[in-house]
């Protein structure tokens, strides 16, 4: 099997050369290095790679070349291999040329020349790593896909929409993620305790070199300090990284378990900022470059709640995940004139919690409000999402925990979800009809939908 292919674009063979050479030092165990010497020569190159099969993960490119510009040459690429992470390797590219590769091409990065040897390598290194993870995550989401038209397919047939058995493949999917976030904790915890070892140990050492700084010549001790400073700081990234790797994995393992959790009294407003957190990592991880605005307003006066706390911080987080994919799809609409905005309140009411989640994206249209919460129905494009998130989200609200969910939206300016929590014991609900359906005032085009449910009372 062929080696990946990082592919360097500049016009002068100097530099290019140089380059090359030192991505070689580093990764050429791993990867393929390849170069061309100017944007048409690249496009061409990438195409025969790609066509042989031949993964390229990174392009490195230069902005001021003959004929095409770095820019024009990372946008064609995005447009045809999306997958491909871009760096900008230039002394000379303006902040449109840059705004451009970040808008049109997602550009990973941006280095100017002349450049840092060991700031070059920790950076295609950390843009490596990105892309592989992401590999794995495209492969795994694949195979939930799979999964998942396999069900639709299964309840299309039987023309039934039995919510148990989606509740059972998500509890299913929810201890494979627990499992594979507590196989990674293990490792994780090895690696947060090493580094802070690590800078413990730099530390020492910086002491002790700095005792003998009489001893040895003056260029020796400024190079040894420099080593150690650069040890200290990528030891202090690694425990930093995984402390924050850490709390992710916490969030998940609470997030992912079933639909079988205990009923607890919690913390809403510590339990709302956890789901906030998880699914703001989520989206970062994604696009690194997509940014919002989260403005956060809990009431202080919150008591605390006998819910289930895993099924609640469920619903929040897809709340908020459809919130994000909202406005990012209103910002590729609009661009840098829009500023994605998120509001997440809580407020303590006298028999009832509410919590309202509100974005400023695209809005839901008037086709798809009346079937919101139905099972399989999606404003997002093939591939995204299956369907399931809000069908679910109902089901823990109003049949779990007897509560209401309410939808506040007008099209193409914002949406906002509202969920009423009552302050009663909470109880085991029957399993209950179809939800009763309304729209409220229709003015200046705006929606206003409410779901709610009363439960009966088990018999005993």
């Amino acid at each position: 099997m062929k080696k990946p292919v990082i592919l360097c674009v500049d016009d002068e063979i100097v530099i290019l050369t140089s380059l090359r050479d030192q991505l070689i030092y580093h990764l050429g165990n791993d990867y393929t290095i390849e170069i061309a010497e100017s944007g048409e020569e690249a496009l061409e190159a990438l195409g025969e790679f790609l066509e042989e099969g031949i993964e390229v993960p990174l392009i490195i490119t230069d902005q001021i070349m003959p004929g095409m510009k770095g820019d024009e040459m990372l946008i064609k690429i995005h447009s045809r291999y999306p997958h491909a992470l871009k760096i900008f390797l230039t002394g000379q590219a303006d902040a449109n040329a840059v705004g451009n590769a970040v808008n049109r091409a997602n550009l990973y990065r941006y280095i100017s020349k002349p450049w840092d040897e060991a700031d070059l390598r920790l950076t295609v290194t950390k843009a490596l790593y990105s892309y592989s993870q992401e590999k794995q995550l495209s492969e795994q989401n694949e195979l939930l896909e799979k999964l998942y038209a396999q069900a639709r397919q299964e309840i299309a047939e039987r023309k039934t929409r039995d919510q148990l058995i989606i509740q059972e493949k998500m509890a299913s999917l929810g201890m494979l993620t627990a499992g594979i976030a507590h196989e990674i904790k293990n490792p994780l915890n090895f690696i947060n305790s090493f580094a802070a070892l690590s800078v413990d140990l730099v530390r020492e050492l910086d002491e002790i070199t700095a005792s003998q700084k009489t001893n040895i010549s003056p260029d020796a001790y400024a190079k040894a300090s420099q080593i150690m400073n650069d040890l200290k700081f990528n030891a202090t990234s690694i425990h930093d990284e995984g402390k924050r790797a850490d709390s992710i994995i916490r969030s998940m393992l609470l997030h992912s378990h079933g639909t079988t959790g205990h009923i607890r009294e919690t913390d809403m407003n510590d339990l709302l900022g956890e789901a906030v957190n998880l699914a703001y990592y989520s989206m970062r991880s994604k696009d690194a470059y997509f940014d919002i605005n989260i403005d956060t307003d809990y009431d202080p006066s919150t008591e605390m709640m006998k819910i289930v706390p895993q099924d609640i911080s469920r619903v929040f987080v897809n709340l908020i995940n459809n919130a994000y994919y909202a406005m990012r799809e209103k910002k590729e609409k609009i661009g840098p004139g829009y500023t994605p905005t998120m509001d997440v309140i809580t407020e303590n009411l006298r028999d009832s919690m509410k919590i309202r989640i509100r974005d400023n994206g695209v809005g839901i249209s008037r086709k798809i409000l009346p079937i919101i919460f139905d099972p399989f129905v999606t404003t997002k494009t093939e591939g995204e999402r299956t369907g399931l998130g809000l069908s679910i989200s109902y089901d823990i609200i109003v049949r779990g925990h007897q509560g209401t969910i309410e939808v506040d939206t007008k099209e193409g300016e914002y949406a906002e979800f509202i969920i009423s929590l009552p302050k009663t014991e909470l109880r085991q609900a029957q399993t209950p009809g179809q939800a009763q359906t309304g729209t409220g005032s229709d003015t200046e085009n705006r929606e206003l939908i409410r779901y709610s449910e009363a439960l009966p009372k088990m018999r005993t």
